[in-house]
This record gives structure tokens, C-alpha cells and sequence, in this order.
């Protein structure tokens, strides 16, 4: 039987139990790897699922966007915390983790050869997910202090190029983009007529009164952005995989 070697080659081996199991032999390790938050999941949370089991209509097929409450719960969500507006120029899809809802955004927009620039340090399952489709990941680095360099990023941009992506705050360094700096990505890719591809999973790990700022909330950004959420993070679900985009 033939596979595709190619996108096959491009799955790389999951650094994070190696990792764990370095610490295991080398007791007394602080690890600063895996992203798992101290919290449980709310208990209310228990409660409503316990409510949900009940009902037969539940374990059938629902809608692909996402079940109507939960749809509604995160619309209110993104209104409060985000500042952003969903309406008929936008939508949401509930997906099986942040790390579905990037895959399939880079399917939709890319074609094989295709590229998308990604700011280093990176999260390695974007590098991945981006092989895999097939495409071109275009690395920039960051400056000394972890933040975006905008000239870089539009030195990198080609003809192939579909979509910017940041992550904010930041997956591996913790620096988090000042809305002016996700203005200058956004009217980058307003005028190249590309995604932003906004990762916002540790939107609520800012500190020092540092305050996130989600793209998407820009007037007349909808068209062009692409915002990713994650549960795991933000409410300790993290081996429920759920997540939004």
C-alpha cells in the first residue's frame, strides 16, 4: 500500500515526552516546556455535562460549526474579552483543539508550494502542520526582546506567500505584541491581501498589567483574519481537546 512519504517525513517525533522522560531520570528538573495550567476545569462544568448525557438528542450528529449554546457561550465570550463582534462578515467553528483549528486553516488557504511566515522562536506544530500541507514555512526572527520585527516581515513576503502568523502571547518566549504592532500585521496583510493567523491560546497569561489585544477586534478586519483559541489554557481542559477559531 503507498502512503505519502513526503508528508509522512514531515510528522516530527513528540519532544515532550522525551523531554519528561529526561526529568523523570534527572529528579529535581523544573521543566519550562509543556504548557499545563495548575487548575482544573471549572465544576460547573462537570454539572452541565452530567445535563448533557442526559439528553438522547446529544449523541447525535450535530452541527459541524458547533453545537448552538456553545456557539452562543463563546460569541458572548469573544464579545467581553475580546472585543470582537460576531456577525455576518465573521463566524466561529469549534474544533478539536487549537492545534485542528490551525491545520485546517492553513488547508484553506494554501495550495501545495504555498507559504506562511512564522516568527521565531515558534511553536513547533505550526512549523509541522505547515510541511505537512505541503507549504513553505518562512522564518523570521524576532528582535532581542522576543517582539515582532515588521521590516523583516515584509522582506519575506513573496508571491506565494498566504498568511502571517503571530502568537500573542507568545508560545515558547511569553512576550506579548502590542496592539500597535498587530495593527502594523494587519494592514500588512490587508495590503497583500493575505491571513493573519492569530494564535491567542495563553490570551489570558499577561502580566504586570500587560493586556492582550486580539487582531480580529480591528475595524474591517474580518476578512482577513483568522483568530485561534484554545480551552485547554484558558479553563484547564487540556486532554478534552477543544479549542475555536
Amino acid at each position: 500500500m503507498e502512503i505519502n512519504p513526503t508528508r509522512m517525513q514531515s510528522v516530527q517525533s513528540p519532544i515532550i515526552p522525551v523531554v519528561g522522560e529526561l526529568i523523570r531520570q534527572n529528579p529535581g528538573t523544573i521543566s519550562l516546556g509543556q504548557g499545563v495550567v495548575y487548575y482544573n476545569p471549572p465544576k460547573e462544568a462537570f454539572a452541565k455535562i452530567a445535563e448533557f448525557l442526559e439528553h438522547p438528542d446529544n449523541h447525535k450528529y450535530k452541527a459541524v460549526e458547533g453545537i448552538p449554546a456553545l456557539q452562543e457561550a463563546i460569541a458572548a465570550k469573544l464579545k467581553a474579552d475580546n472585543n470582537i463582534e460576531i456577525n455576518d462578515k465573521n463566524c466561529i467553528v469549534v474544533t478539536a483543539g487549537s492545534n485542528m483549528g490551525f491545520t485546517n486553516a492553513i488547508l484553506a488557504i494554501t495550495n501545495a508550494g504555498d507559504e506562511i511566515i512564522i516568527q521565531s522562536p515558534y511553536y513547533f506544530n505550526h512549523e509541522m502542520a505547515v510541511i505537512m500541507a505541503d507549504c513553505r514555512p518562512a522564518i523570521v526572527e524576532t528582535d532581542e526582546n522576543y517582539q515582532l520585527n515588521i521590516d523583516a516581515i515584509k522582506q519575506a513576503i513573496t508571491p506565494k506567500t498566504r498568511a502571517i502568523v503571530t502568537i500573542s502571547p507568545n508560545n515558547p518566549t511569553g512576550a506579548v505584541y502590542p496592539p500597535a504592532a498587530l495593527r502594523e500585521i494587519s494592514e500588512i496583510c490587508r495590503q497583500n491581501n493575505i491571513y493573519h493567523i492569530s494564535d491567542e491560546a495563553y490570551e489570558y497569561f499577561t502580566y504586570d498589567r500587560v493586556k492582550h489585544c486580539s487582531p480580529a477586534s480591528f475595524p474591517d478586519s474580518s476578512e482577513y483574519t483568522i483568530s485561534l483559541f484554545s480551552l485547554s489554557k484558558a479553563y484547564g481542559f487540556a486532554s478534552w481537546r477543544i479549542g475555536y477559531m
